[in-house]
Formats: structure tokens, C-alpha cells, sequence
């Protein structure tokens, strides 16, 4: 049952609540809270500010779980942060979003009739209903498509509009994205959120559920395969580095889709091929979240790396469908707002129902004059998107400020669009312990259906603004979200579903494809990386770790010796200057100074904080190919590494460490435990083989093993006993051989014992039935990447499998020097054989 809140009645005063004099989405001009709020906030009940402080912090917390970031380019705290989800959704009632839903359905049918006329015809220009300038003084008309015909004429299969309300209560439009429209995933990721967070306030509001759409708009994108049998649907994304790739990352996942980079696809007799490690696959749809220009450096953007050589001609060919199709953006165009009633009117037979904000083009001359005669009312914005500079508001400008506009809108009129200043309607926020009210611009999500049409999503993304007033919204500039809420109507009142009208021509039924089961080449290597850098993490932790707690506690027996042999380790890793590693227990500040930095300076290329951004960034790349308890670990681990505030004392150093260490087991345990046992865990725990590999011969070499035996017994046993600990095989030792600690057992122990998870045969033997068990592209061939690496392997193995290698200082330098220059090669058999585009790494 909700809760009563009896003390509201009403009133916004009661609530401390002023909306100004705009409309505001919960309060009337009288001061009341508009019915639907008050449902809403009779759920809640006492707006008492600790309540609704835990309550914020519970989504804080599940948005940082689920890794939920947007992406701030030139920010100088770097690029990724958290999604900032305000507590109140924005509700709309049902009669409201009926009207909205009508109004953007007919926008979309309409946007898409003018880009079937454009890109083919061109009756629009021809006839006079359009100027010719709007269409080809924009860098968005792709001539390259023009005459390409696209299935059933459907250019935009994704579109979103920006809305605000007018003081007087009416929704306008003010922009159209019909290029790759972004916001969708943050508009689910804030439902889940808001979900547990209000779970009371949504089953008594009954909103309306958003997975329906998404069914429906995964339905369409499987109808538009050229092939009726097993299509393929991939996702293509600029990458990483995109304002919005946890976006691309969270709508491949929940379409079941495979998630792309253009150096994944390759364009081979007019067709769209996907590398995977067993070959290349054929790719039917593409959902392009990568704008039109970067799509293919042959006959677009010659310096984009991004795209796909020959996609477009493979799209002309018909062999490959894009979602938008190319050339789409061009309905993102100010310059042809003006023009859209006319438009509707002629195409559709209908007046335009959802308006755009009055905007003038002043590539007109009778728009022109008017935009001169009343610029301080007016807003200034770049006619097309890719001019990209700022909206100059009028009223703000100086006298002179004024007349140096006007004369570039002279000098290039076609550049600019002016529109009605309008002031946005405010919602409220919880922000400083009380509701507050901000502006806000709603973005609504349509897609086409696969019977033709277009479908709504039934809610959106709203952003407000980051101050009171501030007219300009976007997530770039500090703003924030809201989940929104559309009503249904009484249940008494909801109208049983209704089946979907059957077709004249039932379509051949279509099956999607799994899309796990092929791993592309540029996934296996971030996942063979991803492994490297984790091993190579725990390394380091290892290493420190035991560094700092003998320089934190010189009492334990053979604690000075033992620190002077993992100072040598740590210079001869670049963690340490080389001076550092000649001093003793009491070297001062200096010693501390360096190993502190070696921990947490993200500035030392070898520190631990250092592999840890690496380890992250390796992660993010391969994100949807990882589980959700993955990326909590891989996440905690970058905030268990971040510098600190204010400098850690010893103990406080130890424990973050432990910590980290922790954390990084974690991140083995679901390795193991949680991965199914397909090609991309194979390259994950390759990776970590080799790494583990690699790092028990460096610590053998590092430590000079192969001449231990002419130091004294005391620097013999200080070695040793550092070996066990970096080897994590202290217990192993003790239980096994109830001795102190003697050379050939621990050689044994950590070099030949294929039993040892930490020994070096174990990670040959492991290297070894993975490498076996990949597919061997290059069998039979005179140069066979994986069968030289095979080769190294069982070369290795058979060596340490030789007790005789290990005995005499003569074998194991030997021995140790012959893997040190021969297992890197696996590594690099690998990548030649697998990751053929990838870039050079050192292995």
C-alpha cells in the first residue's frame, strides 16, 4: 500500500516548492500540484531529506554497479562519468502521450518520405517545394547514395526528437536526430534504476513498460536481412572512446546483437564480412551508431579509421542493410524546419500535428530580413549539424556584438537558422535536501515496425539543465536526467491487446543468430589483454606488497636480506630507480618516497596504478563480452587504485593493497568459475598464462637464480623464501617438504610441477591445450603461426620435464634464457595467427 501524505494537500508552498513563471510539469499557475503528481507524491511520503538522501544514494550505488557512464570529451579529469540520474522521474498522463505518440508517428512518416524523395527523385527541389540550397549547401547530403534504393523505402528504421514545452502547455520540436539517435540505453539503465529504487511509487503510478519496443524494433532489424536464413545483426560503434559507448555496449547486450568496430568488418565482392577467429562471416544489418561520414574512407571521410572500406558500395549492391540508412542525418538540417508544414501538408495530405519552434532559414531572403529586424528576440543556431557552432541567443548580445553577427549572416546566410527564443518548462529535482525546479527537453524514441509504420517508445530520456534558468541542456555541459513516467489509464479502462493485423504476405519467419558464438578477431585480442594486464597487476601488487611489509616490519628473520633482493626486482622493473636498490631497511624517505609512487602515481609508466588503467581500458573495450560481475570487479579494482586524497601512512598503504589483491582474485575466481569455456575464454586465460609465465622467468633471472649457489646461506635462503611468497606457494613448500627452504625443491616446485597453478610448467601445460584447441588457420601451410607456437611450448615442457635442466647453474641459466627469448614468441605467433589488424603491442 503507498503511503498517505496527508500533509500536502495540495499545496506546492507545503513542499517548498516555487516553479516561477514558466509552466512547471508538477505545479499549476495556482500554486497546486497537477493531478498525476499528486498520486505520485502521496507514494512517497514525508519529503524528508535523510530518506530521500538514502534513497539517492541506493541509485548512486546501482549506477556505479552497473558501470554507467557518459563520456566528456576534452574534460581535463578525464573522459568517463557517472550517469547523473535525478530522483523524480517526469510523469506524463496517458491523454497527454497519446497526443505526443500521434504527433511524432506522423514527424517520422514524414522525415522519412522527404529523405525517399531526396535521395531518389528529388521532386521536392525540382517542382519548388524545397530550395535546392537547403539540400546541397549541407555537408549531410551524401551524394555518394543518392539513387540507392533502400528496403520498402524505409530511410529511418531509428528516430528520436528533442521536445520542450511552451508556456502555455504545448509540446514543440526542437531538433530532429534521424542520424544514429543516442539516449535509448541511459533511458532503460534509468527505468532499472528507478524501478527498485521507487518500486512502490511505480506499480501505484502503473507506468508503462518499456521492453515491448525493444521486442518490436529487434523484430524489425531481423526483417530488413537480405537473407531470410540465420541473419546476422551487428551493432557498429565508433568505439570506446564515444560519448556514448556504455550505450552501444548496454542495446547490443539487450538486443542479443554483436557489438562492432569498423576494423572488425571487411568488404569482400560487394559483401559485408565479420572476422571471427574460425574465419569470416557474413553480416546482413548493421545498426549504425557511427555518423555517415566516418562509415567508409573509400567514397566519404578518406581519413577515417572508423569505418569499413567498400561499405557503401556492398549497401548499393543490396547485400547489406544499414539502420539508419546512410545519408539519413540529413533530416537533422535547421535549415528545412521552416519548410515542414508545406512539406506535410504536400507528402502526407495532413497538417503537421507536433510543430517545430519557429525557425527562420536565412538562406531565404524573406526569412532573412525578418531574422535582421528581430535578432534580440531570436536564437542563432548553425543550419547544419556539421557548421557545430554554439547557439548565440540575441538578447544577450552587445550593440556591436549585434551588427558583426548580422554581417556574417549577410556574407553567408545559408549558414544560419534563427529561432523563437522559448522558455523551457521546469520539472523538479531533489537537489540541497528539497525539490527545486529546473528546465528540462525531453527526448522521445521511435522505430519502424516490421509491418510498416512506426512504434513509440512509451517514455524517453529527459535531461535538465545543471542551473535554474539555464536554457541550454545537455549531459556535455553538466546536465542531468530523469526517468519518465507515462501513465496508462485506469486498468478497467486499458483496451485488451490486440493481435497484430496479419500481412497479405506473411513474411518468412527469420532466426536470429547467436551471437556468441563467433568471436571477432578485435575481441579475442582486448580478451588475450585483458588477461595479460590482470596477471600483470597481481604481479606488481605481489611485489610491492611484499617490498613494503619488510620495509614496514624489519624484526621478521632475514627481513633485510629479502628486501634488498625485491628492491633489485623493483628496479629492475622500472618501479624504482636503480640507485634505490643499494640501500638497506633505513634508506630513509627517498626509498619510501619511490615505492609510494610506484603504488599510486598514475604518472610512473610502471607503476602499479599504471597496469591497473591498462587492466580498465582493456576491459572496456570488450565490455559487452563481459558479465555484470566482471565489470563490478574490473571497476572496484580502478577505484581501489585511484590516488588518494591525502598521502597513505604504511598500514594504510598495506591494506589498500591487500584490498586490490583481493579484488583481483576475484576477477581469477570468475575467470573460472563463471565463463563458459568458448574462444574467448581461451584468450583470456592465454593471456594470463603467458603473462604468469613470463613473470616466474623474469623473477628467476631478476633474482639471479642460476648463480645462487655461490652466496652465502644466508642470502641463498632470503631468495628463496622471496621466491615462495611472489610464487604464492609458501604453504605448498611446508606441507610438502617439512624443511627450511632449499634449492632444488623450490626450482621444483615453481619451474617443473605441473600440479603448481603458480609454476611454470602448469602455465606451459595450460598454454598448450588452449593453443591446441583454438582453430588452426595456417594448418598445412609452410609458415604456421599456431604450430610454431605449439612448438615453443612443448619445447618448453620437455625441457623442464628434464630434471637435469635444473640442477647444475650451467643448465638453468641455460634453461631459463632459452624460454626468456623463446616464450614471447607465442604471443606473437598468436597475434599474427588471430589478431592480424590489431595494433603492435611488447610482449
Amino acid at each position: 500500500m503507498p503511503f498517505a501524505q496527508g500533509s500536502l494537500f495540495g499545496e506546492a508552498d507545503a513542499i517548498g516548492y516555487g516553479s516561477g513563471h514558466v509552466y512547471d510539469e508538477m505545479v499549476t499557475g495556482q500554486g497546486r500540484l497537477r493531478p498525476h503528481w499528486q498520486n505520485f507524491m502521496s507514494t512517497l511520503g514525508p519529503l524528508d531529506a535523510e530518506q530521500m538522501a538514502v534513497r539517492w544514494e541506493e541509485a548512486r550505488r546501482l549506477l556505479h554497479q552497473n558501470g554507467v557512464t557518459y563520456n566528456i570529451y576534452g574534460d581535463p579529469n578525464g573522459m568517463e562519468r557517472p550517469w547523473p540520474l535525478d530522483m523524480m522521474p517526469l510523469l506524463l498522463p496517458a491523454h497527454e502521450w497519446k497526443a505526443i505518440e500521434s504527433g511524432l508517428i506522423q514527424r517520422a512518416s514524414l522525415l522519412n518520405a522527404i529523405l525517399t524523395d531526396l535521395y531518389g527523385p528529388q521532386t521536392l527541389t525540382r517542382y519548388g517545394r524545397l530550395p535546392p540550397a537547403v539540400i546541397h549547401a549541407d555537408p549531410g547530403f551524401r551524394r555518394a547514395v543518392h539513387g540507392i534504393r533502400v528496403p520498402n523505402d524505409v530511410h529511418l528504421h531509428y528516430y528520436a526528437a528533442d521536445l520542450a514545452r511552451a508556456p502555455d502547455g504545448r509540446w514543440w520540436v526542437l531538433s530532429d536526430r534521424t542520424q544514429a539517435p543516442s539516449g535509448s540505453g541511459y533511458a532503460l539503465e534509468n527505468r532499472a534504476v528507478m524501478a527498485k529504487v521507487l518500486p512502490d511509487s511505480f506499480r501505484h503510478c502503473q507506468v508503462e513498460r518499456l521492453a515491448p519496443f525493444f521486442d518490436t524494433f529487434k523484430e524489425t532489424l531481423l526483417s530488413l536481412s537480405p537473407r531470410q536464413e540465420r541473419p546476422r545483426v551487428v551493432l557498429l560503434t565508433p568505439g570506446p572512446y564515444n560519448e556514448t559507448y556504455f550505450e552501444h555496449v548496454y542495446i547490443a547486450r539487450y538486443l542479443g546483437i554483436t557489438l562492432v568496430e569498423g576494423a572488425d568488418l571487411t568488404v569482400r565482392d560487394r559483401q559485408v564480412f565479420l572476422k571471427t577467429l574460425s574465419g569470416l562471416e557474413r553480416v546482413d544489418v548493421i545498426l549504425r551508431r557511427l555518423d555517415a561520414d566516418f562509415a567508409d574512407p573509400l567514397e566519404l571521410r578518406s581519413d577515417s579509421s572508423l569505418g569499413v572500406a567498400g561499405l557503401i558500395e556492398a549497401v548499393r549492391a543490396g547485400n547489406v542493410v544499414m539502420a539508419n540508412a546512410m545519408g539519413s542525418g540529413l533530416m537533422e538540417s535547421m535549415a528545412m524546419k521552416s519548410s515542414l508544414p508545406t512539406l506535410c501538408r504536400h507528402l502526407l495530405g495532413e497538417e503537421l500535428r507536433l510543430p517545430s519552434v519557429a525557425s527562420w532559414w536565412c538562406g531565404n531572403d524573406a526569412e532573412r530580413a525578418y531574422v535582421i529586424d528581430h535578432l534580440p528576440g531570436l536564437v542563432i543556431k548553425p543550419a547544419f549539424p556539421a557548421l557545430g557552432f554554439e547557439p548565440i541567443f540575441g538578447a544577450s548580445l552587445s550593440s556591436a556584438e549585434r551588427t558583426t553577427l548580422v554581417e556574417k549572416i549577410k556574407r553567408r546566410p545559408w549558414y544560419y537558422v534563427a529561432q523563437e527564443q522559448m522558455a523551457l518548462s521546469t520539472a523538479p529535482v531533489w537537489q540541497d535536501g528539497k525539490l527545486q525546479p529546473r528546465p528540462l527537453v525531453l527526448r522521445v524514441f521511435l522505430c519502424a515496425t516490421p509491418s510498416g509504420g512506426y512504434t513509440v517508445l512509451p517514455g524517453g530520456l529527459t535531461r535538465v539543465s545543471s542551473e535554474p534558468g539555464r536554457l541550454v541542456v545537455s549531459m556535455q555541459r553538466g546536465g542531468g536526467s530523469k526517468d519518465t513516467w507515462v501513465l496508462s489509464a485506469r486498468r478497467s479502462e486499458v483496451a485488451p491487446s490486440q493481435p497484430r493485423a496479419a500481412l497479405a504476405t506473411e513474411p518468412t519467419p527469420v532466426v536470429a543468430r547467436p551471437a556468441a558464438n563467433d568471436l571477432p578477431s578485435r575481441v579475442a585480442d582486448g580478451l588475450f589483454w585483458l588477461g595479460r594486464y590482470a596477471e600483470r597487476s597481481e604481479g606488481a601488487v605481489r611485489l610491492l606488497r611484499a617490498t613494503q611489509s619488510r620495509l614496514t616490519d624489519g624484526n621478521t628473520p632475514g627481513a633485510s636480506a629479502q628486501l634488498r633482493c625485491l628492491l633489485h626486482l623493483l628496479a629492475a622493473a622500472g618501479m624504482i630507480p636503480q640507485d634505490m636498490a643499494r640501500v638497506d631497511a633505513n634508506g630513509g624517505r627517498g626509498l619510501r618516497d619511490a615505492l609510494y609512487s610506484a603504488v599510486v602515481d598514475p604518472d610512473h609508466p610502471n607503476s602499479l596504478r599504471s597496469q591497473v588503467v591498462r587492466l580498465h581500458r582493456s576491459a572496456y573495450s570488450v565490455r559487452d563480452r563481459l558479465s555484470m560481475d566482471m565489470w563490478r570487479v574490473v571497476s572496484t579494482i580502478d577505484r581501489q587504485s585511484l590516488p588518494p586524497k591525502q598521502r597513505l601512512d604504511a598500514a594504510a598503504l598495506l591494506l589498500r593493497m591487500d584490498d586490490l589483491m583481493t579484488s583481483l582474485a576475484a576477477i581469477a575466481g570468475l575467470e573460472q568459475e563463471s565463463m563458459t569455456r568458448g574462444p574467448g575464454w581461451r584468450f583470456l586465460d592465454v593471456g594470463r598464462r603467458i603473462e604468469r609465465a613470463l613473470h616466474i622467468v623474469w623473477i628467476m633471472r631478476g633474482v639471479r637464480i642460476a648463480e645462487l649457489d655461490r652466496q652465502d646461506e644466508s642470502v641463498q635462503s632470503a631468495t628463496l623464501s622471496v621466491l615462495l611468497e611472489l610464487g604464492e606457494s609458501v604453504m605448498t613448500y611446508r606441507s610438502r617438504y617439512l624443511t627450511s627452504v632449499q634449492r632444488t625443491p623450490v626450482l621444483e616446485l615453481l619451474l617443473a610441477d605441473e600440479t603448481n597453478p603458480r609454476a611454470l610448467a602448469f602455465q606451459l601445460a595450460a598454454l598448450e591445450r588452449h593453443i591446441s584447441a583454438l582453430p588452426n588457420l595456417g594448418a598445412g601451410s609452410t609458415s604456421d603461426p599456431t604450430g610454431g607456437a605449439l612448438a615453443i611450448v612443448a619445447a618448453g615442457r620437455s625441457v623442464l620435464r628434464k630434471s637435469a635442466s635444473l640442477r647444475t647453474s650451467e643448465a638453468l641459466h641455460t634453461t631459463l634464457d632459452t624460454l626468456a627469448m623463446t616464450l614471447p614468441d607465442v604471443s606473437n605467433f598468436l597475434a599474427h595467427a588471430y589478431f592480424s589488424h590489431a595494433f603492435a603491442r611488447s610482449a
